[in-house]
């Protein structure tokens, strides 16, 4: 204590102050974290689509969580998602009531658990949609630097990653509480795992990026993918009812691969750039690593669902079926032709 005093008099700062010496004999500063820019919200408060009573317990609850403080993107975000959390349970409702009787010549030859599953895919149309509707306008409002990871969200952005969360969350409890139906239906433990793991960071980090204003030109074009949706739900349902050797299955995949190309994989070397070269020094530590790690994750996916896509289609062209099998595929041709002259 006696030796500290002696240094403050002297003008010499204590041991833990001074610089830190380095194994060349040199001195550097010791290295603070880094402290992220805040972002200030582009957008106004408005009444959300389940009316001022939801949204007034939306802001009591965020209140409750978060304290006290203006969070209209919070808001807007939760409102959406508990918007669109009632339309994947209305589709879903709907499918079991008007889907039997609407397509009870289709339905009679499914297994069991398909019946369940066609309930659930029904629900999978709704990003396609909906998702689309918003994250389309907010992709061509977009007008922050190019290499920033730092702007605000628009509301479409808001809207459409609310949109987006509210029908992962309702997929990811259908993926946990039946798990192998599930499994079964997306062909195996490998998609069934990818599925999760892309729902669950999607949850935990995008509510934070658009609210705080992080990587918002990576979570519109993550966002706008989903209108791909569309060709994979339909393409199970022609399987399911065995039209894979009808026109409709032919000319569904025939365009979803180069949907799913401009969509999804033409858009990744755009994507890399901002990567690679947008400002890191303007994230906080813990924003640092996680888009570090979360970000290559959608483009790792697209380039590998599109490989086997890809593999699908060229199988199917030179075989006449998915599987591989030309008896199987002179089959669906012998099915979908019995069912014309029926019709």
């Amino acid at each position: 204590r006696d030796r500290r005093a002696e240094r403050l008099v002297a003008g010499r700062p204590p041991r833990f102050f001074r610089p830190v010496r380095t194994h060349r004999g040199s001195y550097r500063r010791p290295r603070m974290p880094k402290v992220s820019k805040k972002v200030v919200a582009a957008v106004a408060s408005e009444v959300g689509p389940l009316g001022s009573y939801v949204d007034g317990l939306v802001k009591q609850g965020l209140t409750r969580a978060l304290g006290p403080g203006d969070r209209v993107p919070l808001e807007i975000f939760f409102n959406y998602a508990l918007f669109s959390l009632c339309i994947c349970l209305g589709i879903f409702t709907a499918s079991r009531i008007i889907s039997p009787r609407l397509f009870k010549g289709a339905m009679s030859h499914l297994k069991p658990f398909e019946v369940k599953i066609w309930h659930t895919n029904m629900v999978t149309f709704l990003p396609t949609f909906a998702v689309t509707f918003f994250a389309l306008p907010a992709i061509l409002k977009y007008s922050a630097e190019r290499y920033t990871f730092i702007a605000p969200a628009s509301a479409e952005t808001l809207k459409a990653t609310g949109m987006s969360l509210g029908y992962m969350t309702w997929d990811l409890m259908v993926l946990i509480f039946d798990a192998k139906d599930q499994m079964a239906a997306y062909g195996g433990v490998t998609p069934y795992v990818l599925f999760l793991f892309h729902h669950s960071f999607s949850i935990a980090a995008w509510p934070y990026a658009v609210s705080a204003g992080r990587c918002v030109y990576f979570v519109n074009y993550f966002l706008v993918s989903e209108v791909t949706n569309f060709n994979m739900s339909l393409r199970w349902y022609l399987m399911k009812t065995n039209r894979e050797g009808g026109s409709l299955y032919f000319w569904n995949g025939i365009l979803w691969i180069p949907l799913f190309f401009c969509v999804r994989v033409a858009v990744i070397p755009n994507l890399v750039d901002r990567y690679l070269n947008s400002d890191w020094s303007a994230l906080g530590t813990n924003e640092t690593w996680a888009a570090r790690l979360l970000l290559p994750v959608p483009v790792m996916l697209n380039l590998y669902w599109f490989g086997l896509i890809i593999t699908t289609a060229v199988r199917f062209l030179v075989t006449g079926s998915e599987g591989g099998h030309v008896e199987a595929a002179e089959g669906a041709r012998g099915r979908a032709k019995s069912r014309k002259k029926a019709d």
